[in-house]
């Protein structure tokens, strides 16, 4: 076994059990949105685009304006199904 082949073969299966290591933090699904970050209209859409059934929760009441003049309060995937239908619910707030 030469000199080389020693050094370099353990450095390959190093790096190939990185590669597998960090591979699940790839796969992850991308950051939700941040509540209060944009208005609701734009955190529904960025929410229903990543595949989730947007429930929405009014905090004071229906809205007498669009809900691009709102905002949202939080985000709640506790209860998103892994894989199939995912229900987010969010709390909306929205000026009087």
């Amino acid at each position: 076994m030469s000199l080389t082949s020693r050094y370099i073969a353990p450095l390959l299966v190093s790096a190939g059990a990185a590669a597998i290591a960090v591979a699940p933090i790839g796969a992850a699904d991308p950051a939700l949105p941040t509540p209060g970050s944009e208005d609701a209209s734009a955190t529904i859409s960025d929410l229903e685009a990543r595949g989730y059934d947007v429930q929405v929760q009014y905090t004071n009441g229906l809205p007498d304006v669009d809900l691009n003049q709102c905002w949202v309060n939080t985000i709640n995937t506790a209860d998103a199904a892994a894989g199939g239908l995912r229900t987010v619910y969010i709390d909306v707030e929205c000026p009087k």
